[in-house]
């Protein structure tokens, strides 16, 4: 199992979600335990160290869209989510 850990900034985003869209998060995080490549891929400046970004629709978190971005480090295989971006 690969650990998952949240940035500060994740963390903060946190708060700002409501109960259903910290569940889907959270099934995003746990899931990212078992399949660390999920997502798409996004450009990034470490070789070592694929971006990711998974996008939840409405009708995943019963409220707004969320998009989970997060680094895996094949390595030290080892997720951060980075950010959590709320939106539409």
């Amino acid at each position: 199992m690969t650990p998952v850990h949240y940035s500060d900034e994740a963390e903060k985003a946190l708060t700002e979600l409501t109960r259903d869209e910290r569940a889907a998060v959270a099934d995003v995080r746990a899931s990212l335990e078992l399949d660390p490549c999920r997502g798409d891929r996004r450009p990034g400046y470490d070789p070592d160290v694929e971006e990711r970004v998974l996008r939840l629709t409405t009708q995943e978190t019963q409220g707004r869209g969320v998009s989970v971005l997060y680094r895996y480090h094949r390595d030290m295989d080892a997720v951060l989510i980075t950010w959590l971006i709320i939106g539409p």
